[in-house]
């Protein structure tokens, strides 16, 4: 009893510790187990791994003895190229690990995983590169080394997947296949050299499809299955399996062998029920929810085998039997079965060579009602597709609505087919089978649900024969074509012959409703309004069409249009037009009260094109002479839209307008108002001559910024990269600060121009490329001509301020310009002006100079200002010189001006101004000379007189001949002059 009691009290012990084992382990472990996964991605994963540590948790509980890891909400994502691109996103990841192993190992087992609505997206681009290619790629130049073993290692042995979604895209094949309510569960011992793995699967909705072309359109399946694995998990056989795709269902017996370059295997396939209704669930829209009320009868047997290898050059033999016998179905609610259907069927290819794939449909029939349909066909290979077909069928189109449900849809009349075709097909050798073929139809009728509007009186009656093979001898005919629709009748026919050299006579007649047609035929993306009326005939040759013999080509008749609206998703604005009216022959189109809007512009034009077959068939040039006249013109909404470089939050920018090339045109245009970026335009007129991709303007004039423009010269968007222009402008009474503040060039070359009052006009030249944005590109700007300023004025200017402080003018801080004419040359970067002439105050001064594209100015001003305006000094001198008081005497300044006209830099040019004195003094020196040579004539002295000359201050009898040999006195005053001139500069700096 002691012993018992003792065991009792010890196994009693030991559950208490296990118990609060299992509420303290997973608190004690979770960071540790957490950190060895996050170490692993980081070291294996090149992608985004995002979950919440908030959201992991550990429990002992659920799959004892095992850790259960559970992870909610996690999601991987893939980084270039395919960012954004979720590649596994999941509600809840459960994971088991082994208990031992987290106290004890040092690696983690891991035992099961389960995975619930998982989200797994798998997309390969054409080049091959896939994102699931997660892992970081090997170094190459490192060594080969063993590799260390990781944290983890795989001993699963179960796992289970709940609602989960797949996608696999596969640019590469192409191939494409979506999966979605997926629920999987499997076992196996992986842990084992062979053993069977044992799965179930069901999914609600499976789709395929293969270049395009979708075969599998969102069936239901289910896979049972037992595979045996071995040989290094490379040999999966086929033991107990089945499949089934709504209600068909197969199975297969085989193996299926990974190598090392290829895939081996063995496989053959058959369905192991035999009856019609199960091969009937996988025609679309006939597995609903009524389809096990569908009655039907016969027999069904279906076989097929792949066996061989499949590598990048190699595909293995396959074939394909299916036969049904005497099979019927009616659904419950429908009067009328289809009865009597038979086929029998064969694909087989022996060699893997898919050019020797045979296709043997040996005979299908089928009674729709009292409508019997028959039909054979023998492709031999898929090289020349040698074949013998032979299809013919009669049907009453109104009792197909009592055989098959055709919800919203109505149909009525009597079609029939009869063709065969036999022969070969080879596209290099233009040879096809002999075909002869006839169909008809007779008082057709559809209407849809979606569109109250039917289609009545649908009838037509066309052959296709030809009986050599011979391309250039099919002959195809269609007559009598006719539809009424809201009581608008269409009709035509047709005669195609020569496929070497289509040979056609059309002639159409009657009206179309767009937006009527467009319900009954949406087009994706886009919608069309308005209503046709055409009367056409047209016959020719396409020769004729390559050659541009168009008048061989007799077209005639007449168009219109009326309340035409056409929009689509990627254009950003609407094309109306409200009426139209075309006249044409085979050199040209008449367009007659023509009128609509593009997006918020309106137009109206008349004229004439020509060479429209040349350009609807050979790309070549249209040509035309049309009158455009327009209120509004907003170019704005067509220029092109340049994207942003780097990735910012930035907006798209307007980008280059471009001009077609293949369009000759001259546009006679009357415009009220043109919107391009941020300018207004009005009242524009002139000629526009489009032609190979440059727009050349002939007298266009405008008016713009409150100025009148006239504008001759080219816009040429050959390369739409280095869009280029050169025009000649004519501007008159434009506001300069307008000017200023909108065309850049000014803005760039003489932002002064800014702070003036006043207008302007001009003659110039201008030439350069534009960028992107449609602004002027500085560095490649050349232009010359003449600047007309009527009337401006400038103050309150660095420019100014700094001129009157250096001269010290206080009254010449107000400039004006009248009537100035000025040349100025842009060229290499740099804007040259020609001397002008300006007013400082009441100083006239004239100013000439250049101005740099990096905003640096180097200008000079010759300024003539009274001697007395410089101070007492400066007139000091000149009186001593001249012998003369007079303060008005006149004495030029030169000034320079460096810098930029923000920061501009003024200073007196000092070897220029003594110079310019220089000339002043001389000037009064001849001054006297000559009144010196009129006193002698007068009767004065000559020694008198040249004494007075020369010492204009001093009596002449204090000075002694000898003292007037020594030294030029005249030199000697000139120098004294410098000198004192030197030392007033000096005194005026500081």
């Amino acid at each position: 009893m002691k012993i018992l009691k003792k065991t009792l009290i010890g196994l009693a012990i030991v559950f208490a510790v296990l118990l609060a084992a299992a509420f303290i382990l997973p608190v004690v472990f979770k960071d540790d187990i957490k950190a060895a996964i996050d170490k692993e991605i980081e070291k294996n994963v090149n992608a985004d791994v995002v979950f919440d540590v908030n959201n992991f948790s550990l429990s002992l509980f659920r799959n004892f003895p095992n850790v259960t890891v559970q992870i909610k909400q996690l999601g991987v994502f893939n980084r270039a190229p395919f960012e954004g691109t979720p590649l596994f996103v999941i509600e809840r990841l459960e994971a088991e690990v082994n208990l031992k192993d987290v106290l004890f190992g040092d690696q983690l087992r891991l035992k099961g995983i389960t995975m619930v609505e998982p989200q797994i997206t798998i997309k390969v681009l054409a080049d091959g590169r896939a994102n699931y290619d997660i892992t970081y790629p090997a170094t190459e130049a490192s060594p080969v080394t063993e590799a260390e073993p990781g944290s983890f290692s795989f001993g699963i042995d179960h796992w289970e997947i709940i609602d989960g979604e797949v996608i696999y895209d596969d640019a590469s094949i192409p191939f494409y296949t979506s999966i979605a309510g997926l629920n999987h569960s499997g076992s196996g011992n992986f842990n084992e050299k062979a053993f069977d793995l044992k799965t179930k699967t069901t999914i609600e909705s499976v789709s395929v499809q293969f270049d395009g072309v979708e075969y599998i359109s969102k069936k239901q399946a289910e896979v049972n299955a037992v595979i045996g694995i071995s040989e290094d998990y490379t040999l999966y056989t086929f033991k107990e399996n089945l499949t089934r795709l709504n209600d068909f269902a197969l199975s297969a017996n085989g193996w299926f062998k990974m190598n090392p370059n290829d895939f081996g295997m063995d496989i053959s396939f058959n369905s192991p029920e035999n009856t019609f209704k199960s091969l009937l669930s996988l025609v679309p829209g006939v597995y609903t929810q009524d389809f096990g009320k569908i009655e039907t009868k016969g027999d069904l047997a279906f076989s097929g085998f792949v066996k061989g290898t499949f590598s990048d050059t190699q595909m293995p033999a396959f074939n394909f039997n299916l036969k049904v016998d005497d099979a019927m179905f009616k659904y419950p609610d429908l009067p009328t079965a289809i009865t009597n259907i038979n086929m029998d069927l064969l694909v087989d290819n022996k060699s893997g060579v898919i050019e020797n794939t045979l296709i043997d449909l040996k005979s299908l029939h089928l009674d729709f009602g009292t409508n019997p349909v028959d039909a054979r066909m023998l492709i031999e290979n898929l090289k020349d597709y040698r074949m013998d077909a032979h299809v013919k069928a009669s049907l009453n189109l109104a009792e197909l609505g009592k055989m098959f449900p055709m919800e919203g849809l109505s149909m009525a009349g009597l079609f029939s087919v009869n063709a065969s075709a036999k022969g070969v097909y080879d596209s290099l050798k233009k040879i096809i089978p002999a075909v002869n073929a006839a169909m008809s139809l007779k008082d057709g009728y559809i209407k849809s649900s979606e569109f109250p509007l039917p289609l009545e009186k649908i009838q037509f009656a066309s052959t296709i024969k030809n009986s050599s093979g011979k391309m250039a001898e099919t002959f195809i005919n269609v007559t009598d074509f006719g539809m009424i629709m809201d009581g608008e009748g269409f009709g035509g026919k047709l005669s195609l012959q020569n496929l070497d050299d289509y040979t056609w006579d059309l002639s159409a007649k009657g009206a179309i409703d767009l937006e009527k047609i467009t319900k009954i035929f949406p087009l994706e993306g886009m919608t069309l309004a308005g209503k046709v009326k055409a009367d056409i005939e047209t016959k020719g040759k396409y020769s004729d069409v390559e050659a541009s013999r168009y008048d061989k080509l007799p077209t005639s008749g007449s168009a219109s249009l009326k309340d035409f609206k056409f929009t689509m998703k990627d254009l950003a604005y609407a094309v109306t037009i409200a009426q139209g009216e075309a006249v044409f022959d085979p050199k040209k189109i008449e367009l007659k009260n023509t009128s609509g809007t593009i997006g918020k512009s309106d137009f109206a034009v008349s004229g004439a094109i020509s060479n429209y077959i040349g350009y609807v068939f050979g790309n070549e040039t249209i040509k035309g002479n049309v009158n455009f006249n327009s209120t509004l013109l907003d170019l704005n909404e067509f220029m092109t839209e340049t994207e942003p470089t780097t990735t910012t939050t930035e907006e798209s920018t307007l980008g280059v307008i471009p001009v077609p090339q293949n369009i000759d045109f001259i546009l006679h245009s009357n415009i009220k108002t043109v919107k391009m970026m941020d300018f207004v335009i009005s009242n524009a007129t002139g000629d526009v001559i489009v032609k190979d991709g440059i727009a050349n303007l002939n007298g266009v004039k405008f008016n713009l910024l409150g100025g009148a423009f006239t504008v001759a010269g080219t816009y040429n968007t050959k390369d739409i990269n280095h869009p280029l222009y050169d025009f000649g402008l004519k501007i008159d009474n434009m506001s300069v600060q307008q000017a200023a503040n909108s065309f850049s060039i000014v803005k760039t070359y003489a932002p002064i121009a800014g702070l003036v009052n006043g207008t302007f006009g001009t003659d110039f030249k201008i030439s350069g490329e534009l960028g992107q944005d449609m602004m002027p590109k500085m560095n490649t700007v050349n232009g010359s001509g003449l600047i007309k300023i009527a009337q401006a004025a400038l103050t309150q200017s660095k420019l100014v301020s700094g001129i009157t402080s250096i001269t010290k003018l206080n009254d010449a801080d107000n400039v004006t310009l009248k009537d100035v004419l000025m040349s100025a040359t842009i060229k290499d970067g740099q804007l040259s002006v020609k001397p002008f002439d300006v007013k400082f105050g009441n100083y006239v001064t004239t100013v000439s100079g250049s101005t740099n594209l990096d905003g640096t100015i180097n200008y000079g001003l010759k300024m003539n200002v009274p001697a007395g305006k410089l101070g007492a000094q400066f007139q000091g001198l000149v009186n001593q010189y001249t012998g003369s008081n007079n303060s008005t005497s006149e004495i030029p300044l030169n000034i320079g001006l460096g810098g930029s006209f923000t920061d501009p830099k003024v200073t007196l040019l000092a070897q220029e101004q003594k110079e310019q004195v220089k000339e002043a003094v001389t000037a009064a020196a001849q001054e006297k000379g000559k009144q010196a040579v009129q006193d002698l004539l007068a009767g004065e002295k000559p020694k008198d007189a040249i004494n007075n000359l020369l010492n204009p201050k001093k009596d002449s009898t204090t000075k002694s001949a000898a003292d007037s040999t020594k030294t030029d006195l005249k030199q000697d005053a000139q120098k004294a002059l410098e000198n004192k001139l030197q030392n007033l500069l000096k005194k005026k700096k500081n």
